[in-house]
């Protein structure tokens, strides 16, 4: 399977129901389908072919969403480039991917002369649409095909493109419906920043199974919990500090937030009284805590029933491997260590990236036997 193939689903399935709510605009299946085939046209017209790199360094929206699904279902490659980046390293980024095209909601600056083509959103974005010829998704793209390069920090050097197919990408989708299924009727809002893997994780997951996504550019405790009454959101997944804020909120001044079934939350360890007032502001939910890296699509493990462990040990835990995906803790000389013993982290699986971008040596450092170390 590619992104062509859950998009394709839900035209099939449910080309009325609504697919995103961003602000004040909102898109059925069949909308979406027509908007994410254009910019496909939009781009070919430009002169892009298949592997060319796109780049997009804007906030939560539709645009991002369709981007996102758009470039890689049409056999381009996707670029998200993180918005808390000084401009030195989205230049290094830009240079290193080779992407042609940015498109962004900000003024680019210096970054306008690095690419061929900048389309601002929502302008230029709206017209490009508007005037190109719908493209065909999916066609001679295979699930081996590289979908996106995701910029890693450089916290040991200059940051690496790691290099997701689409076999990757789709795989760890699976392994997440697998593990924590989605339902027709959810609505998912989505806090985190989706250039970020764990922000763009519930994207596909939730047009396959037709479900509706509801964006929110700038997190905002308030504004999030009022998305959350207004539209009976289902399900999120944030970093802890959304869940404390949120929380807080929620004890302050009470929303109807019983609609929620699933509190996802990773990215950084989570003291156990911010789950603890979670579980309190909103008890209908169930908790889950992801782990994982940008190199594994992104998710590893997952502590399905938090709210349930508080009390234990096992509250401290980042759970068990995802279905779909191996996971042990190996030694130096690749052997399993006892219990209680620090190792490496080595997870095997479809969802293990491809490489970095341009970096074999590093590449080979991470990869072996086919499965990705992750150093403690």
């Amino acid at each position: 399977h590619t992104f062509a193939d859950p998009l394709q689903r839900a035209v099939q399935v449910a080309p009325n129901k609504t697919a995103v709510i961003s602000g004040t605009s909102s898109f059925t299946y069949a909308e979406l389908h027509d908007r994410c085939m254009r910019l496909a046209g939009a781009l070919h017209a430009l002169g892009l072919q298949r592997g060319e790199r796109v780049a997009v360094l804007a906030a939560n929206g539709h645009a991002y969403l369709e981007t996102y699904v758009g470039v890689p279902a049409a056999g381009m490659v996707i670029v998200p480039l993180n918005t808390r980046h000084a401009e030195p390293e989205l230049e290094y980024a830009l240079k290193d991917s080779g992407a042609r095209v940015l498109i962004t909601d900000r003024d680019p600056g210096k970054l306008g002369a690095v690419v061929e083509h900048v389309i601002s959103i929502p302008d230029s974005y709206e017209s490009a649409l508007a005037g190109a010829q719908p493209l065909a998704l999916g066609v001679g793209v295979t699930e081996n095909d590289l979908a996106g390069l995701f910029y890693t920090g450089g916290t040991t050097g200059l940051s690496k493109g790691v290099m997701l197919s689409h076999r990757n990408l789709v795989a760890n989708t699976w392994h997440w419906l697998a593990t924590v299924p989605q339902r027709e009727a959810d609505r998912y809002l989505i806090i985190a920043p989706l250039f970020h893997a764990a922000g763009s994780n519930s994207v596909l997951g939730s047009i396959w199974t037709t479900g509706c996504q509801i964006t929110l550019d700038v997190f905002d405790p308030e504004v999030a919990l009022d998305l959350v009454e207004t539209h009976g959101v289902t399900a999120t997944l944030g970093v802890p500090t959304m869940l404390a804020a949120m929380a807080e909120a929620q004890h302050a001044r009470p929303r109807k937030t019983d609609s929620l079934r699933l509190i996802a939350h990773g990215g950084s360890p989570v003291a156990t009284e911010v789950l603890r007032r979670t579980h309190t502001a909103f008890p209908s939910a169930q908790l889950t805590e992801v782990y994982g890296a940008t190199e594994l699509s992104p998710l590893a493990t997952a502590l399905v029933g938090e709210e349930q462990l508080l009390d234990s040990s096992r509250a401290r835990s980042c759970g068990r491997p995802i279905i779909g995906n191996s996971v042990r803790i190996l030694n130096i000389d690749g052997e399993d260590v006892t219990r209680g013993e620090v190792g490496e982290v080595v997870v095997r699986g479809p969802n293990v990236m491809q490489g970095y971008w341009n970096k074999p040596e590093q590449t080979a450092s991470v990869l072996k036997d086919d499965a990705y170390w992750l150093s403690l």
